[in-house]
């Protein structure tokens, strides 16, 4: 049976504080895009609760979050300086293979379009004999292992690393990473072992997935807001139409293999024009 090649939304963060990288270096030209799940859906079990705006010293209330709303609705609180942290919570199912430089990566990446410190927050590796993942699977592990949640002064990103793949409608998908919340994305490590000796190395793929998840987090591409700047692929919704933005559509499917030369792992210009868009209220 031939797999379904879905995009799909997800992301992670880096640690680091300070001035935002989209302040310093500003810039308007063309760049990304891929497919997206709705994350909106019924509260789970002990799924942690939404964030809310709270106000600060200076009055005005920070930009409200909802961990469980749809992908993209964080992407503003992430973005705007109203709150002070990232919390990167990292569960790993057992058996499942992490690269802790592909980590560092993301990490690294957070903090600087962030301009927040990234704090890697609870955590845990659990068991269970799943393989065949949907998103209602997914959150049955959310519920079951997740501690964080966005608060007043942070903002929450849940990371799951799981065995096998992502199904929809009974049938296994392409795709290597997923996002299906504001606050949650899941990568399938399974899925791209092996195909990084096309490209030159698996953790190359690792390191790209868990970026361009998280610009789906953001938003990106035209997830929550329209761009000024025509960078969406017609045939891939939410992805950027150029090969050189992490944000293709190739990137969170098997079909990574086939990029010709190095897989970005990095925003283009268009991404970030839109990140300030995006923390300006699009």
């Amino acid at each position: 049976m031939p797999m379904r090649v879905v995009a799909l939304i997800a992301a992670v963060l880096l640690v680091g504080c300070g001035e935002s990288f989209l302040d310093s270096n500003p810039s308007d030209q063309p760049g990304a895009t891929a497919t997206v799940i709705d994350g909106t859906g019924q509260p789970n079990g002990t799924d942690p609760p939404a964030g809310g705006g709270t106000p600060t010293e200076d009055g005005p209330a920070t930009t409200a979050t909802d961990d469980r709303g749809r992908v993209g609705a964080n992407g503003t609180a992430m973005l705007r300086d109203d709150r002070d942290r990232i919390l990167l919570e990292i569960d790993v199912q057992d058996g499942a293979s992490v690269d802790r430089d592909a980590v560092a990566h993301l990490v690294s990446l957070v903090g600087r379009y962030s301009g927040k410190q990234v704090v890697e927050s609870g955590g845990n590796t659990f068991g269970s004999g799943e393989r065949e993942w949907t998103t209602a699977k997914l959150d049955e592990a959310v519920a079951a292992n997740r501690s964080t949640a966005s608060t007043g002064d942070a903002v929450s990103i849940h990371l799951l690393y799981v065995r096998g793949g992502f199904h929809d409608d009974g049938e296994e998908t392409s795709a290597i990473g997923v996002a299906w919340r504001a606050s949650q994305m899941a990568v399938f490590p399974e899925r791209w072992a092996g195909i990084g000796g096309l490209v030159g190395s698996d953790r190359a793929i690792e390191r790209a997935v868990l970026v361009h998840e998280w610009g789906h987090l953001l938003g990106l591409v035209n997830l929550t807001y329209t761009s000024e700047i025509d960078h969406e692929d017609p045939d891939h919704p939410g992805h950027s139409s150029n090969r050189s933005s992490v944000m293709f559509w190739q990137v969170e499917t098997d079909l990574i293999g086939q990029l010709l030369g190095s897989i970005p792992d990095d925003f283009d210009d268009a991404d970030r024009a839109d990140m300030r868009q995006i923390a300006g209220g699009g």
